[in-house]
């Protein structure tokens, strides 16, 4: 049977549409779902289906990144093809990658790397080391041609029909090569965007070269590229203490001598294999009791604190809170409270207690309506202006 039938093309518009429902290209869509969709189906299924125009722009936090977003079509058939092939590469993935895949994430790959720690060190009784490792703008260098025989090996192994594996690759090799830089639009801030390094831009990446950073697709890809790396490091080099969330991924071992070695040879091998590049000034060995800057967090043997621009970003928002305390629009400041939230539930992975105890106490004396909830845990609203 086609994956392009009307049913799957549904379901992937229904993942789509998750988080996006609000969105302008999203509601456009929606107005004559019918007919977009059957135009879609019949576009997939005799091959004229072409990607449509992307919105370019910057953002700014963690880092300044280009951003290109799909058309909400677009984003429909990334789901699709990812729905088809996901548990494939699933089966395939490493554990201990952690970036874009379900119950993984920031926080679990935190937690194993001090897992890591303890055991590497025998519960901190003997000296262990880590070695950091960065790639060099990672999505912009990513090889199209090399990720495109990645993906068809995967999928002539599957023991599926041919029409599957034909209808696979073909909407595979039409969203991997696909130069978004070709046809979009700019919003947003333009300086912003003009700022980002070359080495972090579609358009200095070069013919066949990088993967867009916002599109649902990548994150697959990126995950699915870095696997051939992640394989190399479990079974060639039988690292048993290894991680990795998207191009950051740390070793640890009690031979030092043992982890240089190590680096080497996994530089030689992304130059040779996915001809890609260390960032050179991310990338350090070092004894674990220095502690290991990783996602957020300053990780020692004994505890974990939270990064500098963490708690700086935590407390900007504390005082923009505090500043539009004035206002009387509750639904904003709902809206303020759920990303003050966002924070305190980053932090609470760390010892920060000291620290959320701070903010919230400063946070209280200017509204009576405010609330610590489990021990300054979360910043929630009790009975005040807002509740009458």
């Amino acid at each position: 049977m086609s994956i392009f039938t009307l049913e799957n093309i549904y379901k992937a518009y229904l993942d789509c549409r998750e988080n996006k429902r609000k969105t302008a290209n999203a509601l456009k869509f929606e107005y004559d779902l019918e007919e977009n969709l059957l135009k879609l189906q019949k576009e997939l299924a005799d091959g004229t289906y072409r990607p449509g125009r992307s919105i370019c722009f910057a953002v700014s936090e963690p880092t300044p990144r280009e951003i290109f977003a799909a058309d909400f079509r677009d984003r429909v058939v990334h789901h699709l093809l990812v729905r088809e092939i996901n548990e494939i590469g699933e089966r395939n993935f490493i554990c201990d990658s952690f970036a874009c895949r379900k119950e993984k994430g920031t926080h679990k790959a935190v937690e194993r790397l001090k897992m890591f720690s303890r055991k590497v060190s025998q519960n901190h009784k003997k000296e262990a080391f880590f070695a950091q490792l960065d790639i060099s703008g990672f999505f912009m260098s990513i090889d199209k041609n090399i990720l495109y025989e990645i993906l068809k090996k995967m999928i002539l192994k599957q023991n599926k029909k041919e029409q599957w594996k034909k209808e696979v690759l073909r909407l595979g090799k039409i969203i991997i090569f696909y130069d978004p830089t070709t046809n979009y639009i700019i919003k947003g801030d333009q300086k912003l965007l003009e700022s980002i390094p070359p080495r972090k831009s579609l358009f200095h990446a070069g013919k066949n070269k990088g993967l867009p950073i916002g599109n649902y697709s990548s994150q697959f890809f990126g995950n699915l590229y870095l696997n051939e790396l992640d394989q190399f490091a479990k079974r060639k080099l039988q690292a048993k203490y290894y991680l990795r969330y998207v191009d950051d991924f740390v070793l640890l071992n009690q031979n030092k001598e043992i982890l240089e070695q190590q680096k080497e040879k996994i530089r030689e091998f992304l130059k040779k294999e996915l001809k890609l590049n260390f960032s050179e000034n991310k990338c350090k060995i070092n004894n674990i009791e220095k502690g290991i800057d990783f996602l957020g967090f300053f990780i020692k043997p004994w505890y974990s604190l939270i990064r500098k621009r963490v708690v700086k970003s935590f407390k900007i928002k504390k005082e923009l809170i505090k500043k539009n305390c004035g206002f009387k629009d509750k639904k904003e400041l709902i809206k303020e409270i759920s990303v003050m939230n966002s924070y305190c539930g980053h932090s609470n992975h760390g010892n920060s207690y000291n620290l959320r105890k701070k903010i919230f106490g400063d946070l209280l004396q200017f509204r009576p309506e405010f609330v610590s909830v489990r021990d300054f845990e979360i910043l929630g609203m009790g009975e005040g202006e807002f509740s009458r």
